[in-house]
């Protein structure tokens, strides 16, 4: 009953990193993605840098901690994103988040400076929760994945952008 009461959000096309250009284009006949309410993490940052994370203050210090939470996935606790189970060559059966979008809205009087430290630090946030997990689950931190020559070590670099997908958009606000 919970399900039908959660409100849609239909995303046509999102994430056009440069590494995974070709995988996400989209063609006009395919279904839209659809992302549950609770999978839409907001983020609003003012023209002072303030942070909000879901409607609540964060201290700048605690913006990294913060956005783990949502990062890494909780299918315990309900008001955290949706959930599912999926199958990995590498890391087999594990818990994903379902179609987390974040979304940044900074104010357009914001500088530069202040600007690049909150993106920074949201980056950061999901370096880290790979970096951890492939440390725990590979044994080689995601920096050496990332260099490693070794066919293996490259495919689990990349297996880490499906448990961990970052769909990220930022909105510069008028």
């Amino acid at each position: 009953m919970n399900e039908l009461l959660e409100t849609d959000f239909k995303i046509i096309e999102f994430y056009y990193g440069y590494d995974n250009y070709e995988k996400n284009i989209r063609n006009a006949e395919s279904e839209p993605i659809i992302i549950k309410e609770r999978n839409f993490l907001e983020i609003n940052v003012d023209v002072d840098g303030n942070c909000e994370i879901e409607g609540k203050r964060i201290e700048s210090n605690l913006i990294i901690p913060e956005l783990k939470k949502y990062l890494i996935p909780n299918p315990e606790n309900e008001s955290m994103p949706k959930t599912i189970e999926k199958e990995f060559t590498y890391a087999g059966k594990i818990i994903v988040n379902e179609n987390l979008l974040i979304s940044a809205l900074f104010d357009k009087d914001l500088s530069y400076k202040k600007y690049s430290e909150i993106r920074n630090k949201i980056y950061i946030a999901r370096n880290e929760i790979r970096n951890e997990f492939a440390t725990k689950n590979y044994g080689k931190t995601l920096a050496e994945l990332m260099i490693s020559d070794k066919k293996t070590e490259n495919e689990q670099f990349y297996e880490l952008n499906d448990i961990f997908p970052f769909n990220y958009s930022e909105i510069m606000e008028e």
